[in-house]
């Protein structure tokens, strides 16, 4: 197919390139049929089970060597907020509330916070922990992003099994909840430096850590104290 072509309305297919000139109407079934064919054909499975067992493995391939063996890093994402935000908001309306109106808001624009997640802790992983690591900046902070989806899926259902079991939203359920998300983090990191002999235990864990300290620190903070400050009101 040649973007140059005039494309000869001769019947439904261009004689020239082949390009379909007459395209079936966007329907429910073929909004279903596209999201089989790019994303269930197209690995996404692989994708999920593949980020459970090997994330650091796999992040790496992808980024060094195979761009097909994963679905790519911002549709991944979106789909793993946009399915995130579904179900807390049918099954746990309380769970995506803060005190912070100003995170809220930043919120209600699903990648902004996991983009400024990503590039921060991307940040510390690349000039801190592992500087001259062969990922760079831009490839730690794909597999940021890649990291940040599985972690929020895997605690999303991690809340929806323990909202078997727990009636309230304990404190104690939400530590639980954050543990499953910092530990797959840190066992990500860990795997993903590995192959450069940097897959220590607690090089991993100072890391995710500081990362999170960072994003408390310049994001978390200065929302506080915008809104004690009112200069929102």
């Amino acid at each position: 197919m040649s973007d140059d072509c005039v494309h000869r309305e001769v019947g439904r297919y261009c004689p020239d390139c082949g390009k379909d000139l007459r395209p079936e109407p966007i329907t429910r079934q073929t909004v279903v049929h596209e999201l089989v064919e790019n994303w269930w054909e197209k690995g996404v499975l692989h994708t999920l089970v593949g980020l459970v067992v090997r994330p650091g493995i796999l992040i790496r391939r992808y980024i060094e060597s195979d761009r097909d063996i994963l679905v790519k890093v911002v549709p991944y994402i979106a789909v793993a907020l946009t399915l995130n935000i579904a179900l807390r908001a049918r099954f746990l309306p309380g769970s995506m509330t803060t005190e912070l109106s100003v995170i809220e808001t930043l919120q209600k624009e699903p990648l902004v916070m996991p983009l400024l997640s990503a590039l921060i802790s991307a940040l510390v992983l690349n000039f801190i922990f592992y500087r001259g690591a062969s990922a760079g900046l831009f490839g730690t902070m794909v597999m940021r992003l890649y990291v940040l989806a599985q972690a929020v899926l895997l605690g999303l259902f991690a809340d929806l099994a323990m909202e078997i079991f727990f009636a309230d939203r304990s404190v104690a359920r939400n530590l639980a909840r954050l543990a499953v998300g910092l530990g797959f983090t840190i066992f990500a990191v860990r795997q993903f430096y590995a192959g450069e002999g940097r897959g220590g235990w607690i090089r991993a864990t100072a890391a995710v850590l500081c990362g999170e300290i960072a994003l408390i620190l310049l994001v978390y903070m200065p929302a506080a104290m915008i809104q004690n400050a009112g200069l929102l009101d």
